[in-house]
C-alpha cells in the first residue's frame, strides 16, 4: 500500500521547476482518444516561440524544455527551435507520436542539440494500420522507434502511454518490453485517462455562464467505466515486478491523499532487474543537481549509470537490497559481473480529477505549465482558456447552484 511518508515529495514549485512545456503547434497528424488539444490556431512562429523560451528562462528555471503540441515534428522550423533552446544551456526534449520521424530528421535534430524524446505510443491513437492491435502488439512499433533513435545514438528516450480501463491489464506487457530494451529506453510513463461527460454534467465559465462542453476535445457524451488511478497502476506493476517501487511523488492541489505524479526508478541490467532507488537517492539526485546546476532534475542524459549507483546503499535501504540481489545474481551467473548497470524510470501520472463541487484536483506544482496570453496555465486545460477565457467548473446537473469555482 502506498504511504506518502515512504516517498520523497519532489521539491518543484511554480518558479523553480525543471520542466518548461512549450507548445509549438496545435496541428497533429493523428488524433488520440482523450487528447486535450484541438486545432484552432496552427503553427506558432519561430519568433513567438523564442519569446516564450526566454519567458520560461526568466520565470521557470527549467532543466529541460518539453517541446509539445499538437505534433512538434511537423513544425517547419523545429530544428531551428531546438538549436535556440540548446543555445540557452537547457535540454530540448521533443514530445512526439513518432509518425513523422525519419533518420534524416533525427540526425538534423541531434546536430541542433536535441537531448531526447518522449514518444507517445498506445492503442487508442487511431494510427493507420494499428487500430485493431493491443498494447503488446504495439511493442513492435515502440521497438521500431527505439531502434531508430538508438542507431543515431546519444539521445534520451522515454515512452509514454495513456492507460484506459480496457488497457489497464496490459501495463505489464509494456514494462516487460521496456526492461528488454533497458539499454535503449530510459523511461516509461503511464498516464491515466480522464474525460468529462455531457450526460450528467454542465460546465460554467469564470462568469458563471453555462458553456458548451462538447467544444472541448476531452469531453464525451457519457462514460460509465471506472477511471484507473495512480495507486492501481502502481499496484499492477508491483504485482508483476516485485523489484519495482516508487521513490518520489507530487500530490494533488485539493486532495491530500492523491498521487498526481508517482516516480520510480528501477536498477538493473539487460538480464535482470535488481531493485529500485529509494526516497533518499531521489532526494540526493534532486538536491545535488540543484546545488551543482542551480536547477532541479527532470531528465538524466543517460540511463547507463554503472555500479556507482550502489554507493547510495550506505544511505538508501532500497538500493542496499538491490545490491544484495545483484550479488546473488552474480554468484549464480558469474559472467554477469561484467554486465552494464542501467536505471530506467517508471512514472505514473494521474490526470485531473473533477471533485463533486466542480473543482479539479490538479497536479500540485504542475510540471506541465505552459504559456497562454503572457501567463502560465496548466497545459492540459489550456483549451478552456482558448475557448472560454479561463477554467470552467463542471458540476453534476442535479447539483447546479451548489458548486464552487475550479
Amino acid at each position: 500500500m502506498l504511504e506518502k511518508r515512504n516517498y520523497y515529495r519532489l521539491p518543484w514549485s511554480m518558479n523553480d521547476n525543471p520542466i518548461a512545456w512549450l507548445e509549438v503547434t496545435d496541428i497533429c497528424n493523428i488524433h488520440c482518444e482523450g487528447c486535450y488539444r484541438q486545432y484552432m490556431t496552427g503553427h506558432k512562429s519561430l519568433e513567438e516561440l523564442k519569446e516564450e523560451v526566454l519567458f520560461f528562462m526568466k520565470w521557470r528555471n527549467p532543466d529541460n524544455f518539453s517541446i509539445a503540441g499538437g505534433e512538434p515534428l511537423i513544425h517547419p522550423q523545429i530544428v531551428d527551435l531546438v538549436a535556440f533552446i540548446a543555445q540557452q544551456g537547457v535540454k530540448p526534449v521533443i514530445l512526439s507520436n513518432g509518425v513523422a520521424l525519419t533518420p534524416e530528421l533525427l540526425h538534423e535534430l541531434k546536430k541542433a542539440g536535441l537531448a531526447g524524446f518522449t514518444m507517445h505510443v498506445d492503442s487508442h491513437q487511431n494510427r493507420p494500420h494499428w487500430n485493431d492491435k493491443n498494447e503488446k502488439e504495439h511493442n513492435q512499433l515502440r521497438q521500431e522507434i527505439a531502434d531508430m533513435v538508438a542507431a543515431e545514438g546519444g539521445l534520451y528516450l522515454v515512452f509514454n502511454s495513456t492507460v484506459y480501463p480496457d488497457t489497464y491489464h496490459e501495463i505489464p506487457d509494456i514494462v516487460r518490453w521496456g526492461h528488454a530494451n533497458i539499454e535503449k529506453v530510459q523511461g516509461l510513463v503511464f498516464i491515466t485517462y480522464r474525460t468529462a461527460t455531457t450526460e450528467d454534467n454542465i460546465a460554467t465559465d469564470v462568469n458563471d455562464q453555462e458553456v458548451d462542453m462538447s467544444k472541448l476535445s476531452y469531453t464525451r457524451e457519457s462514460f460509465h467505466e471506472h477511471f484507473v488511478t495512480a495507486p492501481e497502476v502502481y499496484q499492477i506493476i508491483k504485482d508483476n515486478f516485485p523489484e519495482y517501487d516508487a521513490a518520489g511523488y507530487l500530490g494533488g492541489s485539493i486532495r491530500h491523499d492523491s498521487y498526481k505524479w508517482l516516480i520510480g526508478v528501477m536498477v538493473g541490467s539487460k538480464n535482470n532487474i535488481y531493485g529500485s532507488i529509494g526516497k533518499k537517492t531521489m532526494e540526493f539526485a534532486q538536491i545535488g543537481h540543484h546545488l551543482q546546476k542551480g536547477r532541479y532534475l527532470a531528465y538524466m542524459t543517460s540511463g547507463k549509470i554503472g555500479r556507482k549507483i550502489f554507493w547510495m546503499s550506505h544511505w538508501d535501504d532500497t538500493i542496499r537490497q538491490a545490491r544484495r540481489n545483484r550479488r546473488k545474481d552474480v554468484v549464480r551467473h558469474p559472467a554477469r559481473l561484467f554486465d552494464d548497470i542501467f536505471i530506467q524510470s517508471v512514472g505514473i501520472i494521474q490526470a485531473p480529477d473533477i471533485m463533486p463541487d466542480g473543482r479539479a484536483d490538479m497536479c500540485d506544482s504542475c510540471p506541465d505549465i505552459t504559456i497562454y496570453d503572457g501567463k502560465f496555465v496548466n497545459s492540459c486545460r489550456m483549451d478552456e482558456y482558448r475557448l472560454f477565457g479561463g477554467f470552467v467548473s463542471m458540476v453534476e446537473k442535479d447539483k447546479v447552484g451548489t458548486k464552487s469555482e475550479s
